[in-house]
């Protein structure tokens, strides 16, 4: 008997799919998943890059912040009068820096300046700023401070009963007495006993105050007791803090960062040795330039920009007004699909602007002209605008000198 199969549902029903329908299912099946990783790969690359960036942009905040309140506090607690104290300062320190300390040093006897600036002698021609303050360290002894004050020949001493805020027994301090006969102001008081390099142990828990710390007795005056160093003895009767660029030894630097950049570093000179601690506050950094707003003619409004090279520490104080400081680096990392679109010489640079610098920054009269010449910088070759450049602008005014 014969079935007739083109009218039975049973068997079309189990009619499979023919060789040709699977590759053609197969081809479509690998081309929409070849487009999806495709996708995933760059969605994953996007999300890289701009991880970096929020990073870098975290970074630049924090260590921005840090050189913010450092240049605030410029001046702070400084001796005007060393009162004869001779001290010590930063050692010649070529580990870590490639210039010599010891220029920027005020010792054996000059009152400290608040600012020093070395200008192109850091990586790249970069700038070196250089803050000397009372509290520009990090330990705990540096942030706090008092005053003795003289009643009728019986001295206390202002506290807060808060272990954070008071200074300890074992903190190290200087005194300095606020004065205007013979034209001086903020002297530097002996310390006595233990005395070294302008500094001393504080040891003034009440009823007690340290020799040499109290004001003249019988005089209803005050002097000024800054905390210095958790520990001692002093090295000078301040703190400084360098913040310059370098680049770091094999495996520190960041493998993100462009050619040819480097660390942008806060740095504490010891008072052990000279020696300087570095503290790393941004990456990926070309270069740092800084101007001072200078007031020469005394009327409290900045008359130009410019580095008060050879002034002394009164001239530093009532001259500077305000820093600025312009860092280049970049956000992220290395990007092929992105170029950077900014003109490398902008066609408002004057031709007086050289680029021996990565950065030029400089007064036109009109207010400044900023330029960065990215391609010149060392070992960075054809990619140089393969990276999110950016121009950061800080300006301070240092309490002290307002």
């Amino acid at each position: 008997m014969t079935i007739e199969r083109r009218n039975c549902p049973v068997c079309r029903s189990q009619s499979g799919f023919t060789l040709v329908e699977l590759m053609i299912t197969m081809v479509i099946f690998v081309l929409a998943i070849t487009a999806a990783s495709q996708i995933f790969v760059g969605l994953l690359t996007q999300f890289k890059q701009q991880s970096k960036v929020a990073e870098t942009n975290i970074e630049g905040v924090i260590g921005l912040e840090l050189l913010r309140t450092d240049v605030e506090q410029a001046g702070f607690g400084l001796p005007w009068d060393m009162n004869g104290v001779t001290y010590l300062e930063a050692d010649h320190d070529l580990i870590l820096t490639p210039w010599d300390d010891t220029v920027y040093n005020d010792a054996p006897g000059n009152p400290p300046r608040a600012l020093v600036i070395g200008t192109s002698v850091g990586l790249n021609n970069s700038d070196l700023l250089i803050v000397k303050a009372t509290n520009v360290a990090t330990n705990n002894a540096a942030h706090r401070w008092t005053y003795i004050t003289d009643n009728n020949g019986a001295f206390t001493i202002q506290q807060v009963n808060s272990s954070q805020e008071d200074l300890l027994n074992t903190d190290y301090v200087i005194g300095v007495m606020p004065t205007a006969s013979g034209g001086r102001k903020r002297v530097l008081v002996s310390g006595g006993a233990g005395e070294a390099n302008g500094g001393v142990q504080f040891a003034g828990t009440p009823p007690g105050t340290t020799a040499g710390l109290q004001p003249v007795a019988n005089t209803l005056l005050s002097n000024l007791v800054y905390g210095i160093s958790s520990t001692g003895p002093l090295r000078m009767p301040f703190n400084r803090a360098d913040y310059y660029i370098r680049t770091p030894a094999a495996g520190i630097m960041p493998t993100r960062c462009a050619p040819g950049t480097g660390v942008l570093y806060k740095s504490i000179v010891n008072h052990s040795d000279g020696m300087h601690t570095e503290i790393p506050i941004m990456d990926c950094v070309a270069d740092m330039k800084v101007v001072v707003g200078l007031d020469t003619n005394a009327d409290n409004l900045v008359d130009t920009y410019n580095i008060p090279a050879g002034y002394n520490a009164q001239q530093v104080r009532e001259q500077v007004k305000d820093v600025r400081v312009y860092i280049v680096a970049h956000e992220g990392q290395l990007d092929t699909s992105y170029s950077y679109k900014n003109q490398v010489r902008p066609p408002a640079v004057p031709a007086a602007c050289d680029f021996d610098d990565v950065v030029c920054i400089m007064d036109t009269g009109l207010g400044f002209v900023k330029a960065v010449d990215l391609s010149t910088l060392p070992g960075i070759g054809t990619k140089w605008n393969n990276y999110r450049w950016k121009l950061y602008k800080l300006v301070a005014s240092p309490y002290s000198m307002r």
